[in-house]
């Protein structure tokens, strides 16, 4: 399919779509049309984008999702190996919750104090 239809079936706009192409999340055929050449986009990219944005939904970044997305499609991601991904990114995760929980004790206490009119 052309990028406007991969587009039109997957909700990502075609800017996107060439970013995840020219960072080797998509594959891509080239067909010739006369004197030009498009990018086809063969349908197995609409799974790839599901995977990518399920992927962007639990915080991996794009270049994380590319060390592995050719090894997950070719089936040689070993199941051991999808657990030691998931569990770094879990752990990441937690160790980004913890800032996050301590920022907002700060900031509530500090809010408190401002309020009381006892800090600056």
């Amino acid at each position: 399919m052309l990028i406007n239809e991969l587009a039109k079936a997957t909700g990502l706009s075609k800017d996107s779509i060439r970013h995840y192409h020219e960072i080797g999340l998509l594959q891509v055929e080239q067909q010739a049309a006369g004197t030009r050449s498009y990018n086809r986009y063969p349908d197995v990219n609409l799974d790839r984008i599901e995977i990518i944005k399920m992927g962007k939904s639990m915080g991996f970044t794009l270049k994380e999702i590319a060390v592995h997305i050719d090894a997950y499609f070719s089936g040689v991601l070993t199941t051991d190996e999808q657990i030691k991904i998931f569990e770094d990114k879990l752990s990441g995760v937690n160790a980004k919750i913890a800032e996050l929980e301590n920022s907002r004790m700060y900031i509530s206490n500090k809010l408190d104090l401002l309020r009381s009119g006892t800090g600056c």
